[in-house]
Formats: C-alpha cells, sequence, structure tokens
C-alpha cells in the first residue's frame, strides 16, 4: 500500500493548531505540555499523537506516512542529509560558494602574489566542490590531528586515508583561505549609521539561526543560558570569564529545549548599545528578545540569577509563560525580609517562602545559601534522598522544594547544547576572528539536526557520531576530484612505468660501499648514508631494509631525513 505525504497545510493543521481554538488555557503549571503540543492531540492525533517528541510527529513516520516538519513543504525521510537541509539550504550553499569565489577575486586582485605562492593555482569553486570542503572539515572534527597539513601527510604513523581522495592539500587550504560570507564591498565603517560589528557573518546567522525555531516545535520546558565559544586571537568582542572553562572567547545567549538541548535562538554578545530601552536592564531586553517567538504558548523558562527578576517574572506571566530561576536577594522588587542579613538560615533548616500576586519567592541553605523566584510552583516540598560523607550511611534526606527540584531537572539545556556542540568541533585554530563563529554555527545545526532525526524516526537512533558520518558521506554524492595537470618528464615513453617498479630485483653484497640513492645525501651535514649492497639489476647503492623495498615500489622514493 502506498504510504501518503500530508501536504504542509495538513501537517500544520494536525500538530500547530491555533491555541485560541482550544478556548481556555489551563492554568500555568498544570500540563506538562506547550500549548502547541496540546493543540496537536486534541485536533485529532489521538491519545499517542504527543508521544514523546517536541516535534509530535512519531505516529506519523510510525505508520508509514512521510512526516513534514513545521515550515518546510517538502517530507522528511530517515537520510540524515535531509535533517541537515532543514537548516543548511539551497541558498546557504549558493551563498558561500558566491562569497568565497568573490573574495578570491578579490584579493587576487588587489595582491601582488609571489611567484611561489599557491594563490595562483586558484579556480572558482562549485557548489558541489563546497559541499566536498565542508564534509573534509567536519571530518576533521571526527579525527583530530595537531595541523592540518597531517590530514594529508604520508608518514605511517599519522596516515589517514581518504583525505587525499576527495580534494588535495593545496586546493583545501586555498578555499579555507578564501572561504567567505559576506561582500567586503558592502561594509560600513564604524561611527557610521548600519555598521555591524558582526558583518562578517551576519549573512551566516540570517540564513541558518532563524531556521531553528521555524522547523521546530519545542516542548515545555525551555532553558536560558550563556555559552562561550573558545577564541584567544585578537577580536574586540573577544571576553575573558575566569570561572569558565574556556576562560577566553566570545559570549552567546541561548535558549534552548530543557531535556534534549535543541537551540532554538542564539545570539551573540556584541557589547551594550545606547539605542537599547533605557527604563528597562540589559538582561530584561535580552530575555525578551529571545523569548519573541515563544510567549503566549504555556512555556516554562529556567534560567539562572544573571537574567531573573520580578520584573521580567511579571512581564512573562502576563503572556502565558511560567519563570523559574536563581534571583539575587539584591534585585529590584525582591523582599528585603528575605536578605540574608534579615533572615539568617543554616544548613538544615526549613525553606522560607514569601508570595506576591503570581510569583514565589523562596530562602532556602543547603550547601550554601541562594534564593529562587518562580511564577509556576507553590511552597510544598519533596522528600529527597542524597550523598552525604558525614553519616554512616553515606546518605541524607531533605526536605527540597519543589520549584528547586524542578529547576534543578530543567536548567541544564544549554549546558547539554554547548557540550554536544562541542564534541566534535572543528578542532584547528585561525587568525580570522570570525571562523571560529561559524564553526560553532555549523555545530550547533548538526547537533540540531540530530535531535530532529532522533524526535522523527522510529528507533533505535543512531549515535551523534554516526550522524555526524552518515552526513559526511551524503555531501560527497555528486562530486569527483578534479585532476591535476602531471608536470615533468614522463617517467617512459608511452606512459610506461620505469624498469625498476617492475620485474624482480635482488640485492647482491659490493666491496665499494656505494653511497645509498634513497636515503644519502651529501648536500646535508653528516648526511652521507654508504651501503655494502647493490640491485644486481638496476646497479644502484640500496640499503637492504627499508630503501630497498622504498626504491623499488614507490615513485617518489627519495626519502627525507624527517622520516627517520
Amino acid at each position: 500500500m502506498a504510504s501518503k505525504k500530508f501536504t504542509l497545510s495538513e501537517v500544520m493543521g494536525l500538530l500547530f493548531a491555533d491555541p485560541d481554538s482550544e478556548g481556555e488555557n489551563p492554568p500555568l503549571g498544570d500540563d506538562d505540555r506547550s500549548i502547541s503540543e496540546r493543540a496537536s492531540r486534541s485536533s485529532g492525533g489521538g491519545e499517542n499523537s504527543a508521544g514523546t517528541s517536541g516535534v509530535s510527529v512519531r505516529t506519523f513516520y510510525s505508520a508509514g506516512h512521510g512526516a513534514s516538519i513545521r515550515g518546510s513543504g517538502a517530507a522528511i525521510d530517515s537520510r540524515s542529509i535531509d535533517f541537515l537541509s532543514l537548516f543548511l539550504t539551497d541558498d546557504f550553499w549558493s551563498h558561500i560558494t558566491m562569497e568565497t569565489n568573490r573574495y578570491a577575486h578579490q584579493y587576487l586582485g588587489s595582491h601582488e602574489l609571489m611567484p611561489s605562492s599557491r594563490f595562483h593555482e586558484w579556480y572558482d569553486v562549485t557548489v558541489p566542490e563546497m559541499k566536498a570542503f565542508l564534509s573534509l572539515h567536519l571530518s576533521m572534527g571526527l579525527v583530530h590531528k595537531s595541523e592540518i597539513e597531517d590530514y594529508w601527510a604520508e608518514f605511517w604513523p599519522i596516515f589517514t586515508l581518504g583525505f587525499g581522495k576527495v580534494m588535495s592539500r593545496n586546493r583545501f587550504e586555498i578555499i579555507l583561505s578564501f572561504f567567505h560570507f559576506a561582500n567586503n564591498d558592502e561594509y560600513v565603517e564604524r561611527g557610521q549609521p548600519g555598521y555591524d560589528r558582526l558583518f562578517k557573518v551576519r549573512p551566516i546567522i540570517d540564513l541558518i539561526i532563524p531556521r531553528f525555531s521555524a522547523v521546530y516545535g519545542p516542548r515545555k520546558q525551555l532553558s536560558l543560558d550563556e555559552m562561550t565559544i573558545a577564541f584567544k586571537g585578537k577580536s574586540t568582542l573577544k571576553m575573558y570569564n575566569p570561572n569558565k572553562p574556556d576562560k577566553y572567547g566570545y559570549k552567546a545567549f541561548v535558549l534552548s529545549e530543557a531535556k534534549s538541548g535543541y537551540v532554538l535562538q542564539w545570539s551573540l554578545y556584541t557589547g551594550q548599545h545606547g539605542d537599547e530601552v533605557t527604563d528597562l536592564g540589559a538582561t530584561h531586553v535580552l530575555v525578551r528578545q529571545l523569548m519573541a517567538q515563544h510567549k503566549g504558548k504555556g512555556h516554562e523558562l529556567y534560567m539562572d540569577s544573571y537574567y531573573t527578576s520580578p520584573a521580567v517574572a511579571n512581564e512573562l506571566a502576563n503572556e502565558e509563560t511560567g519563570l523559574c530561576g536563581t534571583v539575587s536577594s539584591q534585585r529590584r522588587g525582591m523582599p528585603k525580609a528575605l536578605r540574608k542579613t534579615e533572615l539568617p538560615l543554616a544548613r538544615g533548616d526549613d525553606p522560607v517562602f514569601m508570595r506576591h500576586g503570581k510569583m514565589l519567592a523562596c530562602a532556602w541553605h543547603d550547601v550554601k545559601r541562594f534564593h529562587l523566584l518562580s511564577t509556576l510552583h507553590g511552597n510544598s516540598c519533596v522528600r529527597k534522598r542524597i550523598r552525604s560523607k558525614h553519616t554512616d550511611s553515606g546518605f541524607r534526606d531533605i526536605n527540597r522544594p519543589v520549584c528547586v527540584d524542578r529547576y534543578s531537572s530543567f536548567m541544564g539545556g544549554v549546558d547539554t547544547a554547548d557540550q554536544r556542540m562541542k564534541t566534535y568541533l572543528f578542532p584547528h585554530r585561525s587568525k580570522k576572528w570570525y571562523n571560529r563563529i561559524v564553526n560553532a554555527i555549523l555545530s550547533i545545526t548538526m547537533v540540531n539536526a540530530h535531535i530532529i532525526y532522533c524526535s522523527m524516526t522510529a528507533g533505535p537512533h543512531k549515535p551523534l557520531k554516526a550522524f555526524v558520518q552518515d552526513i559526511i558521506t551524503s555531501l560527497l554524492e555528486g562530486f569527483s576530484k578534479r585532476e591535476n595537470k602531471i608536470r615533468g618528464r614522463r617517467s617512459a615513453e608511452g606512459g610506461e612505468m620505469p624498469q625498476r617498479l617492475t620485474e624482480r630485483h635482488w640485492l647482491r653484497d659490493t666491496g665499494d660501499r656505494p653511497d645509498c640513492i634513497v636515503c644519502s645525501d651529501r648536500t646535508r651535514p653528516k648526511g652521507r648514508h654508504q651501503t655494502q649492497y647493490r640491485c644486481n639489476q638496476c646497479g644502484v647503492g640500496l640499503c637492504a631494509v627499508p630503501c630497498n623495498e622504498r626504491f623499488h615500489t614507490l615513485t617518489n622514493y627519495k626519502q627525507c631525513h624527517l622520516d627517520r
């Protein structure tokens, strides 16, 4: 029986029905699903249509139907590259190919090259070749080596089969040198209207980041935090934070799904701007921007004290969005009665709660004292058994506030995304400040594609490593390596192999101790190596091991002193 493929409008109607048609929404915290998930269940999907997936399409896939993701008109099958194509569209590939070629022509037209420069060999890159280039780029995240040149090295301990079959080292490094994302002719100088500190990467941000929220409907719990993109080069955007594992780098603010770590919004910190709203704090404006597309859908937002404030909590609560997060007791609007000077607490004391409208403030001392603000939870506690080195059993029982327990469960979404993103990140340094940012965005895109793949397909699922490997293979489809021109004389007339690489060869002992034709080099101090053997057929001096084998099996047999 042929499987039916739903159209975009049908899937949108089934999965993302208008929440206003549901009537009055349940109070915040009463249901573990977002409004979009509740709509999908009530619109005919059945009891199992929500499943465990935020996209709510598992039923369609398991029944044999090609499920469409929100915002995509094409049906998605189980190929890994199809999930990546939700973010890296044809426009993306065309854009980076065009800008790379443009930048190469701009550079070559304005610089006088040295006679030995490899840039003389430049020719325009095509879309299939750009995909092959990025496939090698991704492969380097799977196979770590100290230098890019090592991927093409023939020295046996570090030899990697495959890179040279796809693309030559020179070609890869030339493309990497001209890898570009914006037209330099459109650059606006600092201080002029329209100046953008992220001009070099703005097209990539505009092409990829909006797709994160456009194609995926998240589950109810969201987390907001920051991640660091390690970078030690010269850049005015670089920051220093001694409390982070990567102390130097760019700071990005991230909104993600709490459980899976799917990145929904991503914003790189570029410093404070004078045009921001003056009566609100910078973090208030940031939360408003990141949550703009997810308000009014019944989500729960978990974040730390850098972002949490009573003003943010009230604003989100009025827009059908709950908040739970640690908060500084010095924040404007927080009750003074919960401050440490007014309310001393010791380890083991019961938590103290205060409520104002929808907001619940909590003060509690466990390992250390902290304060928490929530518009989702009441003043109830749960009994928890935790490890302790101060008891004979190794455990102790505590009364933990429900809001603290839920915060601990759902705050780690961005940390999960950060950890998975850096697992197979391109490992090599670059002097260009924007390359590291683009590498991070591409790595986040790969993780998001894997999360959607796990949500839409029936298990067992491929791990992230196997998923990346499938994408690397798919990116090479339709590409063939361009053959280099053969330089120099042919080894023999008609292209025949030289005699030393054919027939059978035997060594014989000699008394004149000739120089070894493979490893001897009189131009280098102490580089002369003599041997007692000659090839009986070729008549040249050869060491028995390993020079005899090199001379009779390799076209370029001359051994470098660094090989020994």
